[in-house]
């Protein structure tokens, strides 16, 4: 039975409250830095923190160690201890001796905010996360040298949205050709599509085929709308807070599965708009060393 994700740190931070910072010149050598996870995370990758940003951090000048929950003492002395999310929070917060703390955003919400204790904490991660930094994308999604086919509309997993959008789209449009990505074995959809196999190569090249992609709601470090983008594909995304800083005006954003539908038929219907998307998208996404080097200067700033 897996432990439960809980801040147990906070008590000790409420009663004790946070322990000074201990200000330092930044290190000529590498930064040397803590990653704390939440009660109960076994990993990063299971904190929603990306491999590649990590990996990215050490090239960048960043020595990172990651730490349990109940090894946080272990960061004393660092120059900068992160938490992997507000659930970790608490913890660096009672760490002595350390010159920076700050959050990696994640999908954790912010326990007892009302309470004023993450006040000052910076936070550190995507725009629609809380953080400053761009979209980023893995090296698996660029371009493909394959053919973009004028009549396929790809729609990514099974959210509702793009599930009725392309209903609606095969109502109005008998002529197209439907993929899904990550469709189960036994998925039943009222109109006809071919399935499409995970992983990134097999994504990139479905991106990369398609004439528009119907993406699910923006969520997590690495949006499946950002490695549309990295593809040069003209995107449909839900609207809302979240996609409205990924994305801002390069994808269109609907409200609803009809919205959708007419967004995803301007695509078809207008080479030049695609291409003009295409262009901006590429342009917005970077790469995880890019935003690796941002995080790395960000930390190192007073």
């Amino acid at each position: 039975m897996s432990e439960p994700v809980v801040p147990w740190a906070l008590p000790e931070l409420l009663r004790e409250g946070a322990l000074p910072l201990a200000p330092r010149p930044a290190p000529d050598g590498p930064l040397e830095a803590a990653l704390v996870l939440a009660p109960g995370v076994p990993t990063p990758a299971a904190a929603g923190l990306p491999g590649e940003l990590l990996d990215a951090l050490g090239e960048a000048g960043a020595a990172v160690r990651v730490l349990g929950a109940d090894d946080a003492g272990q960061a004393a002395g660092a120059d900068v201890v992160l938490a992997a999310g507000w659930l970790a929070a608490p913890a660096i917060l009672r760490v002595p001796g350390v010159g920076i703390r700050a959050v990696l955003a994640t999908a954790d919400p912010l326990p007892f905010a009302e309470l004023g204790w993450a006040e000052g904490l910076r936070v550190l991660g995507p725009t629609w996360m809380g953080g400053a930094l761009p979209p980023a994308a893995d090296v698996a999604y660029r371009p493909q040298s394959v053919l973009r086919r004028d009549d396929l509309v790809l729609v990514h997993g099974t959210d509702s949205l793009g599930l009725l959008a392309a209903a609606e789209l095969a109502e109005r449009r008998p002529g197209l050709t439907f993929a899904v990505t990550g469709a189960p074995e036994d998925l039943v959809l009222p109109f006809p599509f071919l399935g499409v196999d995970g992983g990134g190569r097999a994504l990139a090249h479905a991106f990369s085929s398609a004439t528009v992609a119907l993406a699910p709601p923006v969520r997590g470090w690495r949006p499946a709308a950002v490695a549309m983008l990295a593809c040069g594909q003209a995107v449909v995304a839900p609207d809302g807070p979240a996609a409205r800083a990924a994305l801002g005006d390069v994808a269109a954003l609907a409200a609803g599965p009809l919205e959708a539908a007419g967004a995803a038929e301007a695509f078809l219907d207008d080479l030049a708009l695609r291409a003009d998307r295409a262009r901006a998208g590429l342009d917005r996404v970077r790469a995880w060393p890019a935003i690796a080097t941002g995080l790395v200067a960000a930390l190192r700033s007073p």
